[in-house]
């Protein structure tokens, strides 16, 4: 399958596809044209690399743990490095949950401290 019918199919623009082989996620074949030629195997890979990036990993983390994770049923075999790298994640995402929310509470206290003025006296 070429560039333009894997990017509609799994809604990855083709440069994103084309960086994710120039950092090796993916490696589809070349025709003698010297275009792109996508396998299955590569689709299920782009759609791997979606989920993951969805979930918040970022490239660097989803080339180590790409082998490790089934994309039929949506979960990683608990290798360690897999292990390391989700443990990672949840403080991380944890860390911003704690900012967010000190966020939320430093505004909702400028609503609730704050002085009401009416649109017509300013």
């Amino acid at each position: 399958m070429n560039l333009a019918k894997v990017s509609r199919l799994t809604q990855i623009s083709p440069r994103m596809l084309k960086y994710y082989e120039e950092i090796g996620l993916i490696t589809p074949i070349r025709t003698t044209n010297n275009y792109r030629s996508y396998s299955q195997d590569d689709i299920k890979k782009i759609n791997k690399i979606k989920i993951l990036n969805d979930a918040g990993m970022n490239l660097k983390d989803i080339h180590e743990l790409l082998p490790c994770f089934d994309l039929d049923k949506q979960v990683f075999n608990l290798c360690p490095i897999v292990k390391e790298k989700l443990n990672q994640e949840i403080i991380h995402v944890e860390d911003h949950l704690k900012k967010l929310e000190k966020s939320y509470q430093l505004l909702q206290s400028f609503l609730n401290k704050g002085k009401h003025v009416d649109q017509e006296t300013i």
